[in-house]
């Protein structure tokens, strides 16, 4: 997994980029509402169904743990590099909450957990990056073959 800094393309000079940002309500129907949002801007872009696919699942798991785990607020950044296709998802959130969510709070150990393992298959890389009061989780996808 390469390490990035948050709002940076790894080895390329700056390319004019497609981006688009969204706060989020931190609320459970968190989710869906980023889902919602990639999902147009995706289709704007043009970005493949395949390739759109595995975008919404990042979001939707990275978008998850915000809400069950962080505190407000949740942001949504989505990048897509013009000359590569390869689209970059970034949910910053609140930094760690003081317990975790009533969802993951009621669900046994084996009904939560895969979300960074569904990412990790997913993403041609991804990490975090950590500030004072803040997290940025990250993901980045490369065009379908």
């Amino acid at each position: 997994m390469d390490t990035v800094e948050a709002g940076q393309w790894p080895g390329r000079q700056p390319v004019p980029a497609q981006e688009e940002s969204w706060t989020l309500s931190y609320r459970p129907e968190a989710p869906a509402e980023a889902r919602k949002l990639t999902k147009e801007a995706l289709r704007r872009w043009q970005v493949p169904a395949v390739t759109a696919d595995g975008v919404l699942l990042v979001v939707s798991e990275l978008v998850t743990n915000a809400f069950e785990y962080a505190r407000p607020p949740i942001v949504l950044h989505l990048g897509r590099d013009r000359s590569t296709g390869q689209v970059r998802v970034e949910v910053t959130d609140g930094g760690p909450a003081p317990a975790i969510g009533e969802w993951a709070a009621s669900c046994g150990d084996c009904e939560h957990g895969r979300g960074l393992t569904i990412v990790d298959q997913v993403a041609s890389a991804h990490g975090d990056h950590w500030e004072t009061g803040r997290a940025t989780h990250w993901a980045e996808l490369a065009p379908a073959a």
